[in-house]
């Protein structure tokens, strides 16, 4: 029979306690770096949010601009359409005025035009009146008109091109503020006000993109000013032959008495507007020297026009016109004096003097400078790029503004330390689109003369990316 002998029981006590310590302790451990990763990784993707939002702000804060400078072109155009409009309400206010002073002289008389031309047209002509200091009211009008588009709108826009890089950047970071705002932290930096994010461009197109223009070529705002004023009925040619029915002198008995309504706008190439509004009664007279011409009689003319503009190319007229002709005859005249074609002529050169002789003479400045989209830029969208930093001791990890205790020694986070941070990038772009395609289907390039800019994300370039990476 055998007996088993035991071994004391104070040899093992502690072994487990040993185990169960470093188990503890490469728990702990792995907790730590989780939460520090967890960390790391929540404040890069709320960070490359935070950037993705300011970068897309940027590019509505362009396409707000470039839309703005559109509209701003837009109005120009307006603007020039209401001048147009005012330089022919001064030229038909003239006109009427100098119509009541010539049948009131009876020269020619209301009752003789009434009776070769029709009722209607002694009626019209016995009706003109002169509204009182019509032309003057008017001339003030142009004058508001011209300053506004030389100052206000010219001032705003070149402000608007001026600060959109401080305004753009001025949101962006406001956007990353909102996002990722700084506050007093009870962490490891306590009392001391956490370090916001810092803001980088990587990338900039606006220098360059838009260029200031004149108005004097046939491109941009000219063509645009004509062809909205071409919409106006008023504005177009306001031109009228009448005659009578019978037969005047047998010497040329296919021609006849002639009332001549002559009246046009024009914008000249100085860019400065005018207009002009004749009426004549050209009586057909016959002698043996000439044989048959028309004599003509001025019933009304009034014109406007810029300070230092010309004559309409092509009109017929004499800078001294003789106020009568009681001491020479008028064909006689017109040979030694003129070029004027008085037999089959079809203006009123006559009536055209007088006007330009007592020519309303506005001050104006010509069409304005515009803003557009430098020409070998058209066909590329306005594209920036950022880079977004947020400094390490900004993390809540627990060697930086996490509440947590920092382990010490070996076991600190050493990913990224108090000198390290996160960093990511973005980029956005401002296009050109048109709400609808156009009707004969072709493309339109981008253009500052129709507000159809808008905004959009774009993919980080990998140069871009790099530099982002470089830090400041």
């Amino acid at each position: 029979m055998t007996s088993r002998t035991c071994a004391p029981s104070g040899h093992q006590q502690g072994q487990a306690l040993v185990l169960g310590v470093l188990v503890v302790m490469a728990a702990t451990v792995s907790l730590v770096v989780l939460y520090n990763l967890g960390q790391t990784a929540e404040s890069r993707l709320r960070l490359t949010h935070a950037a993705d939002a300011a970068a897309y702000s940027g590019a509505l804060e362009q396409a707000r601009t470039l839309n703005a400078l559109a509209y701003a072109n837009r109005t120009q155009i307006a603007h020039q359409v209401a001048m147009a409009h005012l330089v022919t309400l001064a030229a038909s206010a003239q006109y009427a005025r100098t119509m009541q002073g010539q049948r009131n002289r009876g020269n020619p008389p209301a009752g003789l035009i009434a009776m070769l031309f029709g009722p209607d047209a002694g009626l019209a002509y016995q009706a003109a009146r002169a509204a009182p200091d019509a032309e003057q009211r008017l001339a003030a009008a142009f004058g508001q008109h011209d300053r506004i588009v030389h100052q206000v709108l010219e001032v705003a826009a070149a402000s608007a091109v001026r600060e959109l890089g401080r305004s753009r950047e001025r949101i962006m970071r406001k956007v990353l503020s909102a996002n990722l705002p700084d506050k007093a932290t009870g962490g490891a930096g306590a009392g001391a006000l956490r370090q916001g994010p810092t803001l980088r461009l990587l990338s900039d197109a606006w220098p360059g993109y838009v260029e200031r223009s004149f108005a004097t070529r046939q491109a941009g705002l000219r063509p645009a000013v004509e062809l909205a004023v071409g919409r106006y009925g008023f504005l177009d040619s306001r031109s009228y032959t009448r005659r009578n029915p019978w037969v005047v002198s047998t010497r040329c008995p296919l021609h006849r008495h002639e009332l001549r309504r002559r009246g046009f706008t024009w914008l000249g190439p100085d860019g400065r507007w005018g207009a002009l509004d004749t009426q004549s009664f050209h009586a057909l007279r016959s002698n043996r020297w000439v044989g048959c011409y028309y004599r003509e009689y001025a019933m009304g003319w009034g014109t406007a026009q810029a300070e230092k503009s010309k004559a309409p190319e092509g009109l017929d007229y004499v800078d001294e016109p003789p106020l009568d002709f009681s001491n020479q005859d008028f064909w006689r005249w017109v040979e030694l004096s003129t070029s004027w074609d008085i037999f089959s002529g079809a203006t009123n050169p006559m009536a055209n003097s007088y006007a330009m002789a007592g020519a309303q003479r506005w001050a104006a400045r010509g069409l304005p400078a515009y803003r557009e989209i430098a020409l070998a830029r058209h066909r590329a969208p306005l594209r920036f790029a950022i880079g977004v930093r947020l400094a390490g001791t900004a993390l809540k990890t627990t060697d930086a503004d996490s509440s947590v205790a920092a382990p010490v020694g070996r076991f600190a986070y050493a990913a990224l330390g108090r000198s390290g941070g996160v960093t990511v990038s973005s980029a956005a772009e401002t296009y050109f689109v048109r709400p609808e395609r156009r009707s004969d289907g072709r493309s339109e390039l981008a253009t500052l003369f129709r507000p159809y800019w808008q905004a959009r994300l774009s993919a980080v370039t990998p140069q871009e990316a790099a530099l982002a990476k470089e830090g400041p």
